[in-house]
């Protein structure tokens, strides 16, 4: 974990960030934590101290752990950030910067062992992404068909996602690498097949060695590298050997658009994706596809064709196997019950939480003897 601060100075400099993040002047913040203005001044300043109450007060209304406040933030996340142009923190920048933390704790506390897989051949063109789409899926064990069950695929890989609704649609999601691991936030806002294609952009970046990535957009042009991830994903979701079969079966040189309808919901992919890879595919031509990203599916096609849209990574969502280390933790006593709610972002009470175990006698005197 990232080593204490230890200076005034340096708890200061953490405030002021918060607040600039959220948004609010020193005065807004002095009002909303019951302290003179000049007090927060100081604070920032590192004039003055705080006590562990009012740093209680302000980590509630900032929105960030207390323990965010006296550590620095992980290296990779302070580098993702610098590397855009805007000073000032997104939603998404306290999010990653949170999920990264909570991730390292478990690894710290050996509750969650990283996993690694062998990473495919460099993205050099179109045709090596394919190949490193087809390689992962070989890897991985994932049948020709569809591919569901994304958080579980990733986190065999080494990362940690998670899906969250930012209330944002502008962005999509954003990664960041710990020394064992990634880490990926997914905007669970958007509809299941923009996510499901944000999940696995962000695996590409872990996969493909980047420290960060930027947030990005979905159906934005991006620098070169950005394209060749995007191919690596709609190849991962869409293979060449499970679309040309269904195409046929579906008698897509019928009616291009009613197969096109079908393999969408089939493989979990966005109307454009799937227009896109049957262009790469040649099985439509820019004519076609042109028209038909003009004959957007509607409710009705759906009812008609008998075709149930799947559900995935609706928010809150995060890594079956960080879930699992977060309950084991709080049965082992190394994990509060405060602390576990919060991991699992609220989405259990106390009530859900199991029996922890029985501490052993043994352990019980092995500690009175060592105090």
């Amino acid at each position: 974990m990232p080593a204490t601060m230890t200076t005034w100075s340096d708890l200061g400099a953490r405030l002021a960030e918060a607040r600039k993040a959220a948004r609010l002047s020193q005065a807004e913040l002095a009002a909303a934590v019951d302290l003179d203005r000049t007090a927060v001044t100081k604070v920032e300043a590192g004039e003055r101290k705080l006590d562990s109450l009012e740093l209680a007060r302000v980590a509630r209304v900032l929105r960030r752990p207390i323990d965010w406040f006296v550590t620095p933030s992980l290296p990779a996340v302070v580098s993702r950030r610098r590397s855009r142009e805007a000073i000032e923190e997104s939603q998404a920048d306290v999010l990653l910067d949170s999920l990264a933390r909570d991730v390292q704790l478990l690894v710290d506390l050996n509750l969650l062992q990283p996993r690694q897989v062998a990473r495919p051949g460099a993205l050099e063109d179109v045709a090596s992404a394919e190949a490193a789409a087809r390689e992962l899926r070989e890897v991985l064990g994932v049948t020709v068909g569809p591919v569901w069950d994304l958080l579980s695929l990733a986190e065999r890989t080494g990362l940690h996602a998670f899906s969250i609704d930012l209330r944002d649609e502008s962005l999509d999601g954003s990664y960041v690498r710990l020394e064992n691991a990634g880490v990926a936030l997914v905007n669970g806002g958007p509809q299941t097949p923009r996510r499901r294609f944000t999940l696995v952009h962000e695996l590409g970046h872990h996969l493909f060695a980047d420290d960060y990535s930027p947030e990005w957009i979905v159906g934005t042009v991006g620098d070169g590298r950005e394209r060749l991830i995007n191919a690596f994903v709609i190849h991962f979701l869409m293979p060449r050997e499970a679309v040309l079969p269904r195409w046929q079966l579906l008698d897509g040189g019928r009616d291009a658009r009613l197969a096109a309808i079908a393999l969408g919901a089939e493989f979990g992919v966005s109307w454009t994706a799937v227009l896109a890879q049957l262009c790469n595919l040649e099985l439509i031509d820019a004519m076609t596809r042109e028209r038909l990203e003009r004959e957007r599916p509607t409710k009705a096609d759906y009812l008609e064709g008998g075709i149930v849209l799947r559900e995935d990574l609706a928010p809150p969502a995060f890594a079956p196997r960080f879930a699992q280390a977060v309950v084991r933790g709080y049965k082992r006593h190394k994990i509060s019950a405060p602390r576990a709610i919060e991991l699992l972002r609220d989405t259990i009470t106390a009530a859900d939480l199991p029996p922890e175990d029985k501490v052993p006698r043994e352990s019980m005197r092995a500690q009175f003897t060592l105090d």
